[in-house]
C-alpha cells in the first residue's frame, strides 16, 4: 500500500508595477519596409539580354537553341556485316611471330554487328576453349606457351544473325605489348590460324 503526502500551496507574487517591458526601454519597429532604390542583378536591361536572362516568345518549331549536326552516325553495332566473299569460305593465315615471353593473352570481340558470332580456340589442335561469344567490348584469356612452336586455331562456329563471324583480336605477350592485332571473316567451319613460336 502507498500513500501520497500533499505539501501546502505557495504562490508567486507579481509586481503590478513593474516595467521592464515598457516602450521607455525598448523600441519596436513597424515591419520591414521597401527598398528605396530598385535594386537588379544587371546594370541595364540589355545586359540581361545580353545574358539569355528575359523570357523568348513561344515557338511551336522545337528549335531549342543548340547547334544540330548535318549527319546521321548510324552506332557500328547496328551496321551490316561484310558481304560474304569468297576468301571468307578458306581458312585464314594471320602470321607467325617469334617471342620469348611465358605466355600470351589473347583478347577479341566482335568489331562489327553484335549478333551472336561463336567461336571454338585450339592450342596445338586441343581445344582450349570450347564456346565462346563475340561480345562488343574485348573479353580474352591467357594461354601459356610451350618451348617452340604454338599454333593457335580460331573456328567459326557460326556466323550469328548477319554473316560472316567477325572479330578483331589482339595478341599480347607477358609484359603487355601487342605481337600482333587482326580481324577476321569467316564462314561457319572456316579457321584462322595464328602462330607464335617461343624462343
Amino acid at each position: 500500500m502507498s500513500a501520497q503526502i500533499e505539501k501546502p500551496l505557495s504562490s508567486i507574487k507579481i509586481d503590478d508595477n513593474s516595467n521592464t517591458l515598457g516602450t521607455s526601454t525598448y523600441k519596436l519597429t513597424p515591419g520591414l519596409t521597401k527598398p528605396k532604390n530598385n535594386f537588379s542583378l544587371y546594370k541595364s536591361p540589355k545586359d540581361s539580354i545580353r545574358f539569355n536572362r528575359t523570357q523568348k516568345p513561344f515557338d511551336m518549331t522545337g528549335d531549342n537553341g543548340l547547334l544540330q549536326p548535318n549527319f546521321k552516325v548510324v552506332p557500328k553495332w547496328f551496321q551490316k556485316d561484310k558481304e560474304i566473299k569468297e576468301e571468307y569460305k578458306s581458312d585464314q593465315y594471320l602470321g607467325d611471330f617469334k617471342s620469348k615471353s611465358e605466355f600470351v593473352y589473347l583478347i577479341y570481340r566482335d568489331h562489327q554487328s553484335v549478333d551472336g558470332d561463336l567461336v571454338r580456340i585450339f592450342l596445338n589442335d586441343d581445344v582450349i576453349r570450347s564456346n565462346v561469344y563475340l561480345n562488343s567490348v574485348f573479353e580474352g584469356f591467357k594461354i601459356d606457351l610451350i618451348k617452340g612452336f604454338n599454333k593457335i586455331d580460331i573456328e567459326a562456329l557460326n556466323q550469328g544473325t548477319s554473316g560472316p563471324n567477325t572479330a578483331e583480336f589482339q595478341l599480347h605477350d607477358d609484359q603487355g605489348n601487342i605481337i600482333t592485332a587482326n580481324e577476321w571473316n569467316l564462314t561457319t567451319g572456316v579457321k584462322a590460324t595464328i602462330i607464335v613460336v617461343k624462343e
